[in-house]
């Protein structure tokens, strides 16, 4: 992990605790951390980490994600997204970074340019935005990565 990241995961504030259920949008100020089930999409201006046990039945829109468990909705980070070891998506992807480990299951579209850095508000109502990028997602086709600002990782290490 980045010391950025590192720097913002010292800053988690919000933890959603294997057992719970919470039904409906989920708005965070700063870093969650979920390990039981969001029922309805998950809005983080920090780092969304998504434990083993974690599951969002909805859209993410976040600064980073670090996904352990199982999303079914698009992810949107306008910083990095991690996909570790075990994580399931079912749904489209886009961020600036992406890192995916291997044993990972996803079924979506990926796209790598230009994302939510244009966010205005730390945390806003994003649920139409992220909407607005599944309908977009849906229409495009898989893009290749050429940006020379992207990184390339394996097993956490840039290649």
């Amino acid at each position: 992990m980045s010391d950025k990241i590192t720097r913002e995961v010292e800053r988690l504030n919000t933890i959603i605790g294997q057992g719970t259920v919470l039904k409906g949008e989920c708005a965070v100020k700063g870093t969650v951390r979920v390990d039981g089930v969001i029922d309805g999409s998950l809005n983080a201006s920090g780092i969304a980490i998504l434990g083993k046990s974690g599951q969002v039945k909805g859209d993410m829109l976040v600064g980073n994600a670090i996904v352990g468990g199982k999303v079914d909705g698009s992810v949107v980070a306008s910083g990095r997204l991690e996909l570790q070891t075990g994580a399931k998506v079912e749904g489209d992807i886009k961020a600036r970074k992406l890192v995916v480990e291997e044993g990972v299951f996803f079924q979506g579209y990926c796209n790598m340019k230009e994302v939510a850095s244009e966010r205005k508000g730390v945390v806003e109502p994003a649920l139409e935005k992220a909407e607005a990028i599944g309908k977009d997602e849906k229409q495009k086709k898989v893009e290749e990565a050429s940006d020379d600002d992207q990184e390339i990782t394996f097993h956490g290490e840039p290649v």
